[in-house]
């Protein structure tokens, strides 16, 4: 008992002191967002019917492609777009979960497995994929 006693009072009383390992000193520290590609901030409409896609730094990039991907009642259903650099330096696009035709939209249901795939593609012509899962 007085062993585990003074094992307690040595952590508590002794501050500990982290330091990077020699190797990762010089390493590329990351803060933040990471610059590289398009900025991407996907979230769902407030009814849910939809996914509000807003890019940024498109000025930066040669192009970005998108794809939208999900399943609906088993069948595979998508949407894919495209901005270039012409476009601006931030776009908002609202990606439907369904068809519309003449103002009249149908909407899919009982969505799963959606996937959200942005490709920039740097004037370098480095690709940087990004992909996220959005849950319905």
């Amino acid at each position: 008992m007085i062993l585990g006693m003074l094992t307690l009072l040595f952590f508590v009383a002794f501050p500990v002191e982290a330091r990077l390992l020699p190797r990762f000193q010089n390493a590329r520290r990351v803060t933040g967002k990471v610059s590289l590609g398009a900025s991407v901030s996907p979230k769902l409409r407030g009814d849910r019917l939809a996914l509000i896609v807003t890019f940024g730094n498109i000025q930066k990039v040669a192009s970005v492609t998108y794809t939208l991907m999900y399943q609906t009642d088993g069948v595979d259903q998508g949407v894919s777009g495209s901005l270039d650099s012409s476009a601006g330096n931030s776009v908002t696009r609202e990606l439907l979960f369904g068809t519309c035709s003449s103002g009249v939209c149908r909407y899919h249901g009982n969505i799963n497995s959606m996937k959200l795939e942005v490709v920039s593609e740097l004037s370098s012509g480095k690709r940087v994929i990004k992909r996220f899962r959005v849950r319905v």
